[in-house]
């Protein structure tokens, strides 16, 4: 494996990728704010979930919630309800801790002081560190990843991905920090894709070892949706979010389920219907009161 780049092959992989994002990347709702709450979200929301249903989802979320402290002091349901459709729903539970931390002691503005926020992780943290606060710090998602290994021929290792991705980042200051990060995750998206590159309109294939060769750069594959327990948590959430009040009789629930059944998977017998009641109960997606279900933790005078 090659190691990493001397100072001169920096700057030329930057100076290309910064040019190339001036003039052709995706307008996306998140991209050119430093408001480290909106980098959250967005953040947040676009772990596991595709960049085009998050485009549709951050504008309305952001409208309900606009600041740490409007998210930290809504009721669960509410939040639940407005993250309906970007599926994972714990993360917006997650996030809505992490909004009472900073609601309560302000943003740190270190990586380690993020990563001691809930819900948040080396990769996010980087990500609101460079994004919001201009620190040159690396960020290495699945897009990154891939276009590094092939790029500079990297072992495909955490450690060895993120000192290099570190070294390119630490040569910028001022708003290029955030305009270096977004171009990274939107080249690997856009031009260094998983299944067809494109090779010839890539602003830094001169001198890349894996030019006009499909290299695979493996990733974890998720398990089929339909017939799996995150498909009918994810439904169960989604129809309480939809219902009026936020609530349902657990027999209606279970027949809205059962109708769904081609999408979500066959209706469950006693037994498993109390399993997944119980996980999403624990969770704190739901909380059972009067024979009904509610979206959510229970609130003053359920």
């Amino acid at each position: 494996m090659a190691t990493l780049p001397d100072a001169r092959g920096v700057d030329r992989v930057r100076s290309a990728l910064l040019a190339w994002y001036a003039t052709d990347h995706r307008d996306f709702p998140w991209r050119g704010t430093l408001d480290p709450y909106a980098v959250l979200v967005s953040e947040v929301m676009l772990q596991q979930t595709q960049a085009a249903r998050v485009a549709e989802r951050f504008p309305p979320f952001m409208r309900r919630f606009p600041n740490a402290e409007s998210l930290a002091t809504a009721p669960t349901a509410a939040v639940l309800a407005e993250w309906s459709g970007l599926g994972y729903n714990r993360r917006a539970l997650s996030l809505r801790r992490a909004a009472a931390t900073v609601a309560e002691r302000g943003w740190p503005r270190d990586i380690e002081g993020l990563m001691a926020l809930p819900g948040v992780g080396p990769y996010t943290a980087r990500a609101v560190a460079s994004l919001a606060f201009g620190i040159p710090a690396g960020v290495v998602d699945t897009n990154v990843r891939r276009w590094l290994v092939r790029r500079f021929n990297v072992a495909d290792a955490p450690r060895a991905l993120q000192v290099l991705a570190d070294a390119l980042a630490r040569s910028g200051t001022g708003a290029e920090v955030m305009t270096w990060t977004h171009a990274t995750m939107e080249f690997g998206a856009d031009v260094c894709r998983a299944r067809r590159p494109r090779c010839m309109t890539c602003p830094i294939a001169d001198g890349c070892p894996s030019r006009d060769i499909i290299r695979p750069v493996p990733v974890t594959r998720q398990a089929a949706l339909r017939g799996s327990r995150r498909a009918y948590r994810g439904a169960a959430v989604r129809m309480l979010g939809a219902a009026d009040g936020n609530r349902m009789t657990s027999r209606a629930l279970r027949a809205g389920l059962a109708a769904d059944a081609g999408r979500i998977g066959p209706a469950v017998d006693d037994r498993d219907w109390e399993r997944l009641l119980a996980g999403l109960e624990r969770d704190g997606l739901i909380h059972r009161s009067g024979g009904f279900i509610g979206l959510g933790t229970a609130t003053i005078g359920e």
